[in-house]
């Protein structure tokens, strides 16, 4: 008998968790395949939610999960999956109706997620739910071997976030939020008319300026490490897409973001 519980219910512990993650990962169409440290602090960053997220418990092991986070109102969809030899029983509907249930019943107005194009029955069961897509997102790999750093300097963490709010056109997913990088390592570039945030090993978490030649200077700059990978940008931003083909980027990931509006 399959039981649908809230973590917080379940008796069970992240390293529980972690391990049905990876069995449920295992043949995911991008690899995933975290340690448990950075299993938990992806968890953390985010804003894992144990009350708000739930799972199907099998004779004591979680065989499938909806990996809930809480902001303000809002809640977002961290990660979902099923055990493979437990698909094809309704678990991942099951645990998507409990999690909205949950949702609507503590005030909550909205509902988000982000889908990998290719992942049809992904998105086959959250429009189901009743979401729908509000855009599309692009992920990028760039290799840039010569970073230029002369036309950019070293700032903290409010000035270049304060400087992207004001030159951006779009707002970035919630993994990439400044309520969910806040408190990560970053290397933060100011530009005199944009401004890059960077983490670990090249990957730009935003980015924006007010033309394209700023723009080419804080990639360039950025690219400490010989390339970057950018995820989740917004494929309405046609100077930004322009410029990364000019570059030479490699588009590796098209996703939709999805809401749902409670």
């Amino acid at each position: 008998m399959t039981r649908i519980v809230s973590f917080s219910e379940s008796g069970l512990d992240l390293g529980d968790l972690h391990g049905a993650m990876l069995a449920a990962f295992s043949d995911y169409i991008v690899p995933l395949q975290p340690d448990a440290a950075t299993f938990r602090a992806a968890l953390t960053s985010r804003g894992f939610d144990p009350e708000a997220s739930f799972v199907a418990v099998e004779e004591g092991d979680i065989v499938g999960f909806w990996n809930v986070a809480k902001r303000g109102t809002k809640r977002y969809l961290i990660g979902s999956g099923t055990r493979i030899g437990s698909r094809g029983q309704g678990l991942a509907s099951r645990l998507g109706k409990a999690a909205i249930q949950a949702a609507q019943n503590s005030g909550t107005d909205s509902f988000w997620l982000e889908v990998i194009e290719g992942n049809t029955g992904a998105e086959r069961l959250y429009r189901k739910l009743g979401f729908a897509v509000t855009r599309k997102l692009d992920c990028y790999r760039l290799d840039h071997p010569s970073p230029d750093r002369s036309s950019c300097e070293l700032s903290d963490f409010g000035t270049v976030a304060n400087i992207i709010q004001r030159y951006s056109s779009w707002k970035p997913t919630w993994q990439n939020a400044k309520e969910t990088i806040c408190g990560a390592q970053l290397t933060s570039f100011l530009h005199d008319r944009g401004g890059v945030i960077i983490g670990a090993g090249g990957l730009v978490h935003q980015i924006a300026a007010s033309e394209t030649s700023a723009l080419e200077d804080v990639i360039a700059t950025a690219a400490t490490v010989g390339s970057l990978t950018l995820v989740n940008v917004d494929s309405a931003d046609s100077a930004l897409f322009s410029l990364l083909q000019e570059l030479g980027a490699h588009r590796f990931i098209v996703q939709s973001e999805m809401r749902l509006s409670l």
